[in-house]
């Protein structure tokens, strides 16, 4: 029995869901980490600490890339919004989940 599109949208939905927070997971462990080493630069003596701040505006560079790649409605491919746990979708009104 083929899925209906209403259960193939929550399906796809999930699926990018999961990403954003796996995206969200690495991110913040990637900042928490490199700030670690901010404050400690002998661990990384090769290293300024301008080079490490910049690393961590990169990784919040690429994070806002992935997240406005990833994160759109399944149906309309609009900008779902930052709510997370959205249910619907604020511009064409499909459910999410």
């Amino acid at each position: 029995m083929q899925p209906t599109n209403s259960e193939k949208i929550k399906q796809e939905f999930k699926a990018l869901r999961t990403r954003q927070l796996v995206a969200i997971g690495v991110t913040l462990a990637l900042l928490l980490l490199i700030a670690l080493l901010y404050n400690h630069t002998h661990i990384l003596e090769g290293f300024a600490k301008n080079d490490i701040l910049s690393a961590q505006i990169l990784i919040l560079c690429v994070f806002i890339g992935f997240s406005s790649y990833n994160w759109k409605c399944p149906s309309c491919n609009s900008y779902i919004g930052p709510d997370i746990n959205r249910r619907i979708c604020k511009h064409c009104g499909t459910r999410l989940r």
